[in-house]
């Protein structure tokens, strides 16, 4: 299934998910440490202890988002490289380039995405 991208375009959204694999992975590799069970500390206050454990939960909640953006991302890259990027998965018409420029890891349109978050 062929899209409607140019090759230069296909070039350019390939180096960006590229780079944005690596972005990603390196923000995960970087917080890794700081996600760990925060241990209690003799002389820290409840008040600090409970912020500590706040804003831990905060970059937990931050690395889910990032690992499953960089899910999407690997799974752009497969379909990059099969000839099926850029193309919706649900009603399988080309996705727009400026959406594929804002989110390259897009596989959905923007109308199927809408339709996709509306609720009924």
């Amino acid at each position: 299934m062929e899209n409607g991208l140019s090759a230069a375009s296909l070039t350019m959204l390939g180096d960006r998910l590229e780079q944005l694999e690596r972005d990603l992975s390196d923000l995960l590799t970087t917080t890794e440490s700081d996600a760990q069970p925060t241990p209690l500390k003799e002389n820290a206050s409840r008040l600090s202890r409970m912020d500590e454990m706040h804003n831990q939960s905060i970059l937990r909640a931050n690395r889910i988002v990032t690992k499953n953006r960089l899910i999407e991302v690997r799974k752009a890259r497969v379909r990059l490289a099969e000839k099926d990027y850029g193309i919706c998965l649900d009603c399988l018409e080309d996705i727009a380039l400026p959406r594929l420029k804002a989110y390259p890891e897009a596989s959905l349109c923007i109308d199927c995405k809408s339709k996709a978050e509306t609720i009924e």
